[in-house]
C-alpha cells in the first residue's frame, strides 16, 4: 500500500508527468510550488533556498521523488543533504533522485543518498527529447535557428514519457531499491542531427548553429543573464557535452522491459507550437 508521494518539481515538465501518472494509478501524491500564493490541497510550498520549508513539506510524506533545478551547482549538495536529514527526521521510507550524467558534483549528491539510512533508487538522465518541444530549444525550432554549444559530440536523448514510467515504477516498487540507473535512449545523436530531424519531420529549413564556450557565454551574457549564472551554465554544459556521455544506457529496458523511443517517433507525435 503506497502512502504520500511527494513530487519536488512536480510543475516541470518531468516531474508533471509523474504527479499524472501516479495519481491515474490512485497513489495520493502532492506536489510543490515555489509560489506561496499557489498553494493548495496537493500543491506545497517549497524553496530549494529556504531551509524553513522542508520539514512542514515533507508531513506526513512516505516517498518523495527529487528533482532539483541543477545537481551541478555547489549549493546543491548542501541543500540535498539538509532534506535527506529531513526526510530521515521526518518518517519518509524512501526517495528517487532524478540525477545527471558524469558530474563529479553530480555524483557527490548521489552519494548522500547512498550512505543514508533511507531507500533510495537514483535515475541518471540523459537530455530530455522535450527540451526541442517544451524546454530550451523550443525557441529557436520555431525561429528556424537553434544556437548552442554542442559540436560534433553525440548524446542518447530520452523521451519524457519513458522517463516518467520509469520514475513511476522506481517509486511504487521495492525491487528497484538500492539500484543506479541509466536512463537513456537506445541511439546517439548530434544535436545537429536532432535539429534536422525535427526540421525534415516539420518540413522546415531549421539551421544549427554552433558555438564555442567562449562564444557561448557572450551569448548568454547578451540575451541578459547574470555572469556568474552564464558561466556556471556553460562550465556545466562544457563537462556534459566533452564525449563522456556518449554512450547509451539501459535503464528503461532493466525498468520497463521495453525499447525506449526513437527520437523521430517523439518528432512524429509532438507539437513545436
Amino acid at each position: 500500500m503506497n502512502k504520500n508521494i511527494l513530487v519536488i518539481g512536480g510543475e516541470g515538465k518531468n516531474g508533471r508527468r509523474v504527479v499524472e501518472k501516479l495519481r491515474n494509478m490512485g497513489c495520493s501524491v502532492f506536489s510543490t510550488t515555489r509560489t506561496k500564493e499557489e498553494v493548495k490541497t496537493d500543491l506545497l510550498f517549497f524553496d530549494w533556498k529556504d531551509v524553513s520549508t522542508y520539514e512542514p513539506t515533507l508531513s506526513n510524506i512516505d516517498k518523495v521523488y527529487i528533482v532539483h533545478p541543477d545537481t551541478s551547482v555547489p549549493d546543491a549538495y548542501e541543500q540535498i543533504n539538509l532534506l535527506t536529514s529531513c526526510m530521515v527526521e521526518k518518517g519518509v521510507s524512501k526517495a528517487v533522485l532524478l540525477s545527471g550524467r558524469g558530474q563529479e558534483l553530480v555524483l557527490k549528491c548521489e552519494e548522500i543518498l547512498i550512505n543514508s539510512p533511507l531507500e533510495w533508487t537514483i535515475i541518471r538522465s540523459a537530455w530530455f527529447n522535450q527540451n526541442f518541444s517544451e524546454g530550451h530549444f523550443l525557441q529557436g525550432i520555431q525561429s528556424g535557428s537553434v544556437t548552442f554549444m554542442a559540436g560534433s559530440v553525440k548524446e542518447p536523448f530520452v523521451d519524457l514519457d519513458d522517463l516518467s514510467d520509469a520514475v513511476v515504477e522506481c517509486l511504487i516498487h521495492k525491487k528497484y531499491n538500492g539500484k543506479i540507473y541509466e536512463v537513456t535512449g537506445d541511439e546517439l545523436l548530434t544535436f545537429e542531427e536532432a535539429v534536422e530531424t525535427i526540421g525534415s519531420s516539420l518540413g522546415r529549413d531549421i539551421k544549427y548553429h554552433f558555438l564555442n564556450k567562449n562564444e557561448y557565454l557572450e551569448l548568454l551574457k547578451n540575451i541578459g543573464l547574470p555572469h556568474f549564472v552564464a558561466e556556471h551554465m556553460t562550465v556545466a554544459f562544457g563537462e556534459i557535452l566533452d564525449g563522456r556521455n556518449e554512450n547509451v544506457g539501459n535503464g528503461i529496458q532493466e525498468i520497463l522491459g521495453r525499447n525506449p523511443k526513437k527520437f523521430k517517433d517523439f518528432v512524429k507525435s509532438s507539437q513545436f507550437s
